[in-house]
This record gives structure tokens, sequence and C-alpha cells, in this order.
């Protein structure tokens, strides 16, 4: 029977989140939890497909399309997709679902697709991220747009900091206040992006720690993060690399490299209401971007 297979890994939240010029940006790293899919064939004429996988499946019809085969082949298919990434709490699980459902079309299909083409695709669907590159970049997730490539993060690591609660991305950007808020906050969000493209372009830790701090509190106007003033504090007596938010999600991401003292800030974490809000904690290997073609 013939298959195809792909995966996506999903984001950490997005080291910076906002406005330059007219549009809104984010850029964002991978980690290493994964969505995963495969497409086979199938004997029945009834459709593989399930309404839950809606996006992802809108988004194989498009492959199709974009390589002019008819529509009516996807009758033929069945759409199967596992992942490992949490639901609801900013770290691209929707959109992980959508690029493993890509790359599984790609590989059924024999063709390949650019990571310029395959976000441009994605954002007809939703709001997507910069996961189908394997750098780190200045990406417009509304158009699907790389604005700057800009490398990669000296970081292998990162701690993993998740809440119960679960947040509706494309309610909170449909919210009249949330671009309203993101325009007053361009000035920071401005200089948070021009920080981060000269601390990853210079290996500056220094500046790419300011630059995802100054992005995550100026998004308190938007969506509060608990406790994030004190994890930050916690984070720098330790020596981390930088901490980071998902800003339209709950996630908070503590990238940690040999200096820092991993123990001390889950100590420090768990014995601190912190930890009643933040009761799932894990570290994640940081790893490049872009779709697979995994079994």
């Amino acid at each position: 029977m013939k298959k195809g297979y792909g995966s996506c890994p999903a984001t950490c939240g997005e080291l910076v989140q906002g406005y330059i010029g007219k549009k809104e940006y984010i850029s964002s790293y991978c980690i290493d939890l994964y969505s995963s899919a495969i497409i086979s064939e199938k004997k029945s004429v009834k459709n593989g497909f399930y309404k839950r996988k809606s996006k992802s499946i809108q988004a194989v019809a498009y492959v199709f399309e974009h390589f002019n085969i008819d529509k009516s082949k996807l009758n033929n298919i069945h759409l199967s997709i596992k992942s490992s990434i949490p639901v609801g709490k900013g770290m691209a699980s929707s959109t992980a679902d959508i690029g493993a459902s890509i790359m599984a079309s790609l590989d059924y299909l024999g063709e390949s697709m650019t990571p310029d083409e395959i976000s441009k695709l994605v954002s007809k669907i939703e709001p997507t991220d910069s996961i189908f590159f394997p750098e780190v970049c200045i990406f417009d997730p509304i158009h699907g747009e790389k604005r700057e490539s800009l490398g990669y993060i000296d970081y292998k690591k990162v701690l993993v900091l998740e809440p119960d609660t679960r947040i509706n991305t494309v309610k909170i950007r449909k919210e009249k206040e949330y671009y309203k808020i993101l325009k007053e906050n361009k000035f920071v969000t401005q200089k948070s992006f021009k920080m981060l493209s000269e601390g990853v372009r210079n290996n500056d830790r220094e500046l790419i720690r300011r630059a995802s701090e100054n992005s995550a509190l100026a998004n308190e106007k938007i969506k509060k993060t608990p406790y994030l003033r004190e994890l930050i504090e916690i984070g720098r007596k330790n020596d981390y690399g930088f901490l980071n938010i998902s800003h339209t999600g709950t996630v908070v991401g503590i990238a940690i490299d040999e200096k820092t003292d991993i123990e001390k800030i889950q100590y420090e974490i768990k014995n601190t209401d912190i930890s009643k809000v933040y009761r799932k904690s894990y570290v994640r290997k940081i790893i490049k971007g872009g779709i697979r073609k995994e079994k």
C-alpha cells in the first residue's frame, strides 16, 4: 500500500512578537516535540478524513491543487495524525499538524515545496508560524512571509513551564484590543526585534535575553503571564540563557546551558506558589525547524 510520511516540530512560544512598521511579526524557535502524519491509500470510497482534522485536510487539498492534481483523488486517501505537542498552550500544535500533513502529502505524491511556499500555503488556512524554516527568522504570520533570516540561537535545551490553562490563539487575535495594544507596544517590539537580530547574528546572549524579556513584559498588556517577573528574577540569579513566553498562549521557556543552575531553578519554582500555576515542567532540546519525512 502506498503511503506518505511527515512530521513537524513544535515551538516553545516566541522570542519576540509584535509590530514592525504596520505589520505584525514573530520570531520563534523549535523544540523536539512533534506532530506526525501518515497518508495512505484506502479501498473504501468513503472519505477517510475526520472533522477534527479539517485544517490539515484543507492543507492537503491545497498541496494537490498546487501540483494540479484532481481533488477527487482526495477521496482515495486516508490521513492519520499523532502529536506529542500540548494543545492550547501556544506551542504551534495546529500549525505542526498542518505541516506534518503537508509533508506526508508531498511524500505520498513524490513532490517537494520550499519553506516559503509552504508558509504561504498555510497562511491561507490560519495565522502561521516560522517553524517551516530551519533557522530563527523574523516572520509575518498573517501572510506567511519571511522578513529576515537571523540564524541559530546558541542554546541546546530549554526548561518548559506548562500550566493547565489553555488559550485559543485565534480567539485572542480576533479581539479588538489585540491589534490596538500591539500598535501601542510597537516602539518596544521594534527595538526588541533589532536586539534579537543583532544578538543571534553576533551570538550576543545578553541582547537575546533583553529582547525576549522586553517582548514578554510588553505583552502583559495583552495577556498576563503568571509570575513573569518572579520567573525572570529566578532565571537571572541562576545564569539562565533567556526567558521567553508564548505571546498568545500560556507556556514559558527558560533556555539553559552548561552555566545554568537548572536544579536550583526547578527547586525555587517547586517550593513557591509558582508551581501551583505551572504544574508541568520538563526539559526539551532546541532543534532546527522544518518539516521532515519520518515514519
